[in-house]
C-alpha cells in the first residue's frame, strides 16, 4: 500500500523518506545545545506553573532578553518579581506588545485564552510558541498556522517530550530503520494527578478541550505521529471517573500503511508522581522499547548504525546539553530550539503544522470515544 500523503497545496509526504531525512537532523541536534542565532527579545503571556517555568528558562538562554510578562493577576506578577525576575509585568497582552515589542512570545495562559493571545502576538509581528493545545479547537489552531504563514512568522506547539534526549535518540533509531518495517506499536502515558472531583474541577468542560489526552498525553501522540506519521482513522474508548473530562483513554490508530498503533493514557494511576511514557515497537529486524529512563533495542542484525543483539542506552548517559534543568532538560531545549528557529535557525519538530496534526488526532479520538469506540477518520 502506498503510504504517501498529500497535504493541502500539493505537498507530498512519504513517511519513510521523511523519517530518513529527519534521522540526520536528530543526530546532529543531539550533539549540541540549541541557541538563538542573534540577540532576541522574548515575552511570556500567562504566569501559571508553566509560564513561570518558561520565564526561568528564558532567563538562562544566551542572547535572550526577557522583555516582559503578563497575567491579569497582580499577585502572580508580584510573585515573579519577588523571586528575582525584573522584567516589566503587565495586566494584559496588548499593553505588553505595545510597550516591549518582543520578537517572540510564549503563550502559557489558560486554554480558553491561548488561541486569542497567540493571534494577538502574531498580528503584532511576534513568533509564537504556545502551550498545548495551541487553541480550543483544531479549526482555531489551523487559523493560527495560516496567519503565521501569511506573516512569515514562526509558530510552534509546546510538545516538550520531543526534546527529551532519550526520545530524540529513539526517534532517530526508528527513522534510521534500525528495527526495520514496523509490525506492532504499543504506547502508554500514565501519571498520578486526578483522584477526586475537587482536583478535576479545574478542568471545566466549558473551558478546556478535554482531559488527560488534551492536557497531558498529547505529548505522547506527538511522539507517535513524529515517528510513524498521522493516522488515517482511529477508534477509542474512555472513562470519566472524577469529572466532566476523560481521566483515561484507550485508543487504536490505523496508518496508511496498515500499521496499527496502540495508545493508552491515564492521569489517575497511583505511583507516577511524574508522567511516565513508554513506546514499544516490533519490526522485521527486532524490537525497540523506550521510556523516560532508557532506550533498549534487540536487533536481529546490525542496521541504521546500531549493532545486532541487545543495546541499552540510559537517559543519564546521553549528553546533558541544557543550561537549566526543570523536571528534565526538555523545557530548556524546547524553548532554546524555538528561539533558534525564530532567529533563522533550523526547524524544530514541534512546528505549528505538526502540533495541528496532533490536535486533529485528539479530536478524532474524542469523537470515537463519544460514539462508543466507532471508527472515525482523522481530518487532513
Amino acid at each position: 500500500m502506498d503510504s504517501r500523503r498529500v497535504l493541502p497545496g500539493g505537498t507530498v509526504l512519504n513517511p519513510m523518506t521523511d523519517l530518513a531525512a529527519s534521522s540526520a537532523r536528530d543526530e546532529a541536534s543531539a550533539s549540541r545545545a540549541p541557541a538563538p542565532l542573534r540577540p532576541v527579545r522574548a515575552a511570556v503571556a500567562g504566569l501559571d506553573r508553566l509560564g513561570v517555568a518558561h520565564v526561568s528558562v528564558l532567563s538562562a538562554i544566551p542572547d535572550c532578553e526577557l522583555v516582559g510578562f503578563c497575567d491579569p493577576r497582580r499577585a502572580a506578577r508580584t510573585s515573579l518579581r519577588g523571586i528575582g525576575h525584573l522584567a516589566p509585568g503587565f495586566a494584559d497582552l496588548p499593553k505588553l506588545l505595545a510597550r516591549t515589542h518582543p520578537d517572540v512570545v510564549i503563550v502559557s495562559s489558560a486554554e480558553a485564552a491561548r488561541g486569542p493571545m497567540a493571534r494577538l502576538a502574531l498580528e503584532a509581528g511576534a513568533s509564537v510558541l504556545a502551550e498545548r493545545p495551541m487553541a480550543r479547537t483544531a479549526e482555531e489552531a489551523a487559523g493560527l498556522a495560516d496567519l503565521a504563514a501569511e506573516r512569515g512568522l514562526k509558530l510552534a506547539g509546546a510538545h516538550a517530550l520531543a526534546f527529551e534526549p532519550v526520545f530524540v535518540r529513539a526517534h532517530a533509531a526508528i527513522a534510521a530503520g534500525a528495527v526495520g518495517a514496523p509490525r506492532h506499536v504499543r504506547s502508554s502515558m500514565f501519571a498520578s494527578r486526578v483522584f477526586s472531583a475537587q482536583q478535576s474541577a479545574r478542568f471545566d468542560p466549558a473551558l478546556v478541550s478535554g482531559g488527560v489526552v488534551s492536557q497531558m498525553a498529547s505529548d505522547l501522540l506527538f511522539l507517535l505521529l513524529w515517528s510513524f506519521g498521522q493516522p488515517l482513522q482511529v477508534r477509542a474508548t474512555w472513562n470519566r471517573i472524577y469529572g466532566g473530562v476523560e481521566d483515561e483513554l484507550h485508543g487504536m490508530m490505523t496508518l496508511a500503511s496498515g500499521l496499527e498503533v496502540g495508545f493508552d493514557s491515564s492521569w489517575s494511576v497511583p505511583g507516577y508522581p511524574q508522567p511516565a511514557t513508554v513506546v514499544e515497537l516490533e519490526g522485521d529486524n527486532g524490537k525497540l522499547l523506550v521510556s523516560n529512563d532508557a532506550l533498549e533495542l534487540d536487533l536481529v542484525g546490525p542496521r541504521g548504525g546500531w549493532p545486532a543483539g541487545h543495546t541499552r542506552v540510559r537517559d543519564a548517559e546521553l549528553p546533558q546539553l541544557a543550561r537549566f534543568d526543570l523536571d528534565g532538560e526538555s523545557p530548556y531545549l524546547m524553548d532554546a530550539a524555538f528561539l533558534e528557529w525564530a532567529t533563522g535557525g533550523s526547524e524544530p519538530p514541534n512546528t505549528g503544522a505538526a502540533a495541528l496534526r496532533v490536535q486533529r488526532t485528539v479530536e478524532a479520538l474524542y469523537a470515537s470515544a463519544r460514539q462508543g469506540g466507532a471508527t472515525v477518520p482523522v481530518g487532513a
